[in-house]
């Protein structure tokens, strides 16, 4: 992560985020001290994966195997 105060980030905006966009975590400092991260938008959370079966929107009750297949699911390891 590399640091920028509030005036230089003003002065040269298009440089900052063209360096956010490569890839590198941006600080902005006020007075020396941290105010704000800026990070890529590829690095944000994903959105959550709803369960395609059971529950509220199914006509019935999920399998224990179900919910482990929709876990994995969910985390990646299918």
């Amino acid at each position: 992560m590399w640091s920028v105060s509030v005036g230089e980030l003003s002065r040269n905006t298009r440089h900052c985020l063209a360096q956010v966009r490569a890839g590198k975590d941006l600080e902005v400092t006020e007075h020396g001290k941290a105010i704000a991260v800026v990070r890529p938008a590829h690095e944000q959370e994903p959105p959550r994966i709803r369960p395609r079966i059971g529950g509220y929107r199914s006509e019935r009750p999920l399998t224990a195997e179900e919910i482990d297949a929709e876990l994995a699911h969910g985390l990646g390891e299918r």
